[in-house]
């Protein structure tokens, strides 16, 4: 077992526009423990900020509207301990179990990804949790190399109540092959109800350098 550091994590304090959104009194109470919980490092959530290539365009655009996923925040929760004895960072080896941080994301849902009445589609589910195993991936991929999902497996729990506010949590859970991951998601309130939880395996590939 090793203790794993990601890397490419950039802080980013919660703005006041997210505050308003889950400090609301349409809000489960809950959030504002999530907000205020020490344990969490805000960071920048990148899929969620348009691009003229068009990439993250879903995420970052057609599921950033009032009536789909108005607010979307991200935060970071380290193990206790990152570093060997030597104050040394600990890095993970080929074909390990590590002992990785825990990407935790806060989300705003309205009612225009709901499938039933006021539950949310299976699809968006699904969506949620691959979308957030993906940052994981990238914050723990090699360098050089670009992660891609090669197998997604959802176990829904309990229908998703909308609008309303749910938690994704997600973590590395091993590294086998050299060039496979291992993730696990958990989707749920803030009070223990869990929705979904999810198993995924990634694939590193070198990453291409864009043409001029």
């Amino acid at each position: 077992m090793v203790v794993l550091e990601p890397h490419g994590i950039a802080p980013q304090p919660v703005s006041q526009e997210t505050r308003v959104v889950f400090e609301s009194h349409t809000m489960p109470s809950w959030c504002l423990k999530v907000l205020r919980d020490p344990t969490l490092r805000p960071i920048a959530t990148p899929t969620r900020q348009p691009k003229a290539s068009t990439e993250d365009s879903f995420v970052a655009e057609t599921l950033a509207t009032g009536s789909t996923i108005s607010t979307w925040q991200s935060f970071y929760k380290a193990v206790p301990s990152q570093q060997n004895k030597q104050g040394e960072t600990l890095r993970l080896s080929s074909d390990s179990s590590p002992v990785a941080g825990e990407l935790v994301t806060l989300l705003a849902l309205g009612r225009g990804m709901n499938g039933h009445t006021n539950v949310v589609h299976g699809g968006l589910i699904a969506t949620i949790l691959d979308e957030t195993m993906g940052m994981v991936a990238g914050l723990h991929q090699s360098p050089g190399m670009s992660a891609y999902t090669a197998a997604v497996n959802v176990s829904y729990k309990k229908p998703v109540p909308a609008p309303g506010a749910i938690v994704c949590r997600t973590w590395l859970e091993k590294r086998s092959g050299g060039r496979k991951l291992w993730l696990r998601g958990r989707i749920e309130d803030g009070e223990g109800t869990l929705y979904a939880d999810a198993e995924s395996l990634w694939v590193e590939v070198k990453r291409k350098v864009p043409k001029l």
